[in-house]
Order: C-alpha cells, then structure tokens, then sequence
C-alpha cells in the first residue's frame, strides 16, 4: 500500500508531458543528421525530465499541504501528504533525493553532450540547478511562483523552450528557427494543460488565496484564453511544417489534430461543473504527446 501511495504522489498521467517534447526534438534530429552518441543523450534527457516532473509533483503534494490549499480543493487528485498517506519528513527526504538525482542525471547529460571547460557548459550547469530550483519553488515556500500567477510562463519556458529546443541543442549542437517554433506550440499546449488544472481549481485556488492566471481572469475569460493558447499553438506547427517546405499531407496531419482540439475546446466552453476538468485534461495531455510525436516525424513523411 505504501507503493501505490508514492505511485499515486508521482502522477503517472503527467509524466507524458515531460517526454513530449524531448522525443518530439530527438527524432527530429535523427531525420537531419547522423549523432553521436544520439540514444544515450536522448535516455539521459529523458531520465533528467522524468525526475525532474517526479520532483516538481512530490514538491507540490508536499508544499500544498504545509500552506494549507488541499484543504479547499474538491475535484483535484488526491494528494498523498494532506490526507495522511505519507507523512511530511518522508516527502521532505524524497524531494531531497530527487534533487540529487535529477542534478547527478543532467550533469552527465551535459557532460556527454557539450566539451567541458566552455560557456555553453556552464550555461547548461547553471540551467540544471535552475531546474532543479523551478521544480520545488513552483509550489514550496512563501514566495512559491505558482501561487503568484507566473506558472504559466515558467511552464511554457520549461515544457516548450528549454525541453525542445534544449534538447535539439544537446542531440545537435545548432538550433534552428523552426525547432523554435515547435518549441513555442508544444510550450503553449501545456501551458493549456496547467490552464485547465488552474480553471478546474478556480473556486478553491481564490478561497486559499492563489492566485492563477484562471482566477484572475475569471472561469469565463480563463476559457477565452485557453482557446486563444490553442489556435496559436496550432498556427506555430503550420508554420513549422511551412518552413519545412512539406507536402499537403503534412498539413492533413495537422488539420486532424484541429479535429481533436475543436472537440477539447468544445468540452471546455460548455462544462459547468469543475469535476469534468479532470477527464478533459487526461484527453490532452494524450493529444500533446500524439502531436509531439508527429511533428518530430515531420521529416519522415
């Protein structure tokens, strides 16, 4: 029983989203060049951002129980801490172990990927222990950022820029204008996935005092903006696939995945109870992997 606890803390379902991008990148680099060392960087990019979602989910259990927020809510997961199933120190001890580990998995990452002794080097390093930082302030202490309306820019920089693009530096050694713009669609679609988080928490997020982007604007425009983050989204991968000179095939690709957004925002305009967030941000969290996949396949078509 304490197994499934610690499984249940790690939240299986979003774990999707820390290897979207990364192996949306990797196969993209595979389809333009011939890497050295290719599949052991992509295994420790991957190691690197599951430990890290591993860590930034034990952080929030632990940091929304010691503030209290888990006491508001009513439709989210359960949270491990607050309803008794694992207690604070062991929380504290795994938050702590994983830091090493996530730091130990990126040092070697960088290591195999970039000569050492250089700037890019220690640009790298130094965006390790910022990751690491991220992962644990996004929800624990006073000054948490995601109690302060900024976890959508951090999620976009950190599920979209830093995990495509990063990771397209670290395969290849160059970055491309439209690696970028991948980059940009893939951030924006899970800063959708923490938007319907936040609009399914609205209600308890203003009780407690957390402030969100959802909330500030009101589940009303927090709809508005969630469609707004999608069509851009969606307009940056045909710019993508534009600058790839690709057939109208390509572009069927994508008018398919504007089926399955048409039904997601669909769901999202007329659910009246919270509750029903919680189906509809499984359903994307899927679609932005499938996504991600496709347009690192792009090249392959």
């Amino acid at each position: 029983m304490i197994f499934k606890h610690w499984i249940n803390a790690i939240r299986l379902h979003t774990l999707l989203l820390s290897v979207s991008g990364i192996t949306s990148s990797f196969i993209l680099s595979l389809s333009r060049y011939r890497i050295e060392n290719s599949y052991t960087k992509y295994i420790l990019c991957i190691t690197t951002a599951l430990l890290l979602q591993i860590l930034a989910n034990f952080s929030n259990d632990y940091g929304d129980a010691i503030k209290g927020i888990d006491n508001f809510r009513k439709f989210g997961p359960k949270r491990m801490v607050i309803d008794g199933f694992i207690n604070y120190n062991s929380m504290k001890l795994a938050i702590f172990l994983f830091s090493i580990l996530s730091f130990l998995s990126g040092l070697l990452l960088i290591y195999v990927s970039i000569p050492i002794n250089t700037f890019v080097f220690i640009l790298f390093f130094l965006g390790i222990i910022l990751c690491i930082c991220s992962a644990i302030t996004y929800s624990v202490g006073f000054y948490s950022y995601g109690s302060f309306a900024l976890g959508d820019f951090f999620v976009f920089v950190f599920f979209g820029i830093i995990s495509v693009l990063g990771s397209y530096f670290l395969y290849t050694n160059e970055i491309h204008l439209d690696v970028f713009l991948l980059s940009l669609s893939i951030g924006l679609l899970n800063v959708a996935v923490l938007n319907v988080n936040n609009m399914r928490d609205i209600d308890s997020d203003y009780t407690c005092g957390k402030y969100t982007i959802a909330n500030l604007l009101g589940i009303k425009y927090a709809k508005v903006y969630h469609v707004f983050i999608i069509i851009t989204s969606l307009f940056l991968g045909w710019f993508f696939i534009f600058l790839n000179k690709k057939s109208i095939y390509q572009c069927l690709l994508l008018f398919l995945f504007l089926f399955f957004y048409f039904f997601h925002i669909k769901n999202i305009l007329f659910f009246k109870e919270n509750h029903f967030f919680n189906s509809e941000l499984r359903k994307l969290v899927r679609i932005i992997f499938l996504y991600s996949i496709c347009m690192g396949l792009i090249n392959y078509f």
